[in-house]
């Protein structure tokens, strides 16, 4: 039986499984990741981690290779990452060359944003689709885009950073600045003051408010809140529908933690997709909420070596 070695490398926490060539986890383990250590120790951390799930290994198992998705921006033909935003000090590191040499097995690495959108395509939502795109929503905005049955990578790996599109013509703002789950936060602690009235007070401070509680808020009829959500869905929507322009998939699959925690706000943003496509053919594109959840960042890394063999 064939088995790959998936790792998920976060900013908060590290996670690695051990992945059957179907997509089954049969072992799992996460830990902090100690980013505040170097990328020295957080590396150390990952082939302790992978070295665990190998002596978990079936004796009549065959091991494949470890996959990695890591925060970009890297180079997966390289292995090289290049200053994360959230992984201070993780300036031009060679990480899957330093995998590689530490365990002995063969390593994949890409984006974990483009690594979520692997695992969905090929043992989620968007099994048997040729185009597809992913988005995830949550403290920012990313995605990834499958195009004509392969990931697109775009030069040193950077490609379909859907996040970065610019939909406020008057300040440059991007999709992320807008629509993350930071971003309804932010909009929230701006519109709390003249709101004395919000449900928002009870839950927390213009310094403190959350996206979350927001979509608490809302949820317990809070007018200001349902504003704010209802905003949020508008900029998803209009999101969407560049997304639709642009890619022209034959599904759009959303996760993260905004998307998936608040299932009416889904709903709302695809209509406004559909309301804003120029073209009818693109309202017959499934947008559907991600299948894969927490695992959708380990199954994408196995499948990272599963499509390397198949090359």
């Amino acid at each position: 039986m064939e088995q790959v070695i998936a790792v998920d490398l976060g900013g908060t926490f590290l996670r690695a499984a051990l992945v059957t060539a179907r997509g089954q986890v049969l072992a799992h383990e996460r830990v902090p990741t100690q980013v505040e250590a170097g990328p020295t120790v957080v590396i150390g951390r990952v082939v302790e981690l992978i070295q665990r799930m190998r002596a978990r290994l079936p004796e009549d198992a065959t091991l494949l290779g470890v996959g990695i998705g890591a925060p970009g921006p890297l180079d997966p033909a390289t292995g090289m990452v290049y200053s994360p935003p959230n992984m201070p000090g993780w300036h031009t590191v060679p990480l899957r060359s330093m995998v590689a040499e530490a365990t002995g097995l063969p390593v994949e690495l890409a984006n974990d944003a483009n690594v979520a959108a692997l695992g969905e395509w090929r043992f989620g939502g968007g099994r048997g689709r040729q185009h597809m795109v992913y988005v995830t929503v949550s403290t920012g905005i990313g995605g990834g885009v499958i195009n004509d049955g392969r990931l697109l990578l775009g030069r040193m790996g950077a490609g379909a950073e859907l996040g970065f599109m610019v939909l406020d013509t008057e300040r440059g703002a991007v999709w992320e600045d807008l629509a993350s789950g930071t971003a309804l936060g932010r909009a929230a602690a701006a519109a709390m003051p003249a709101r004395p009235e919000s449900l928002l007070h009870r839950r927390a401070t213009p310094a403190t408010v959350t996206g979350a509680d927001v979509a608490a808020a809302a949820a317990a009829g809070d007018a200001l809140a349902i504003e704010l959500m209802a905003r949020e869905a508008r900029l998803l929507g209009l999101g969407f529908a560049s997304i639709l322009h642009v890619f022209s998939p034959e599904i759009l699959i959303a996760g993260g933690g905004v998307i998936l925690n608040n299932p009416g706000l889904l709903e709302q943003a695809r209509a406004i997709a559909y309301a804003h496509v120029k073209v009818a053919l693109y309202r017959d594109v499934p947008i559907i909420a991600a299948t894969l959840g927490d695992h959708a960042g380990l199954l994408g890394a196995a499948a990272l070596v599963l499509a390397a063999r198949e090359r």
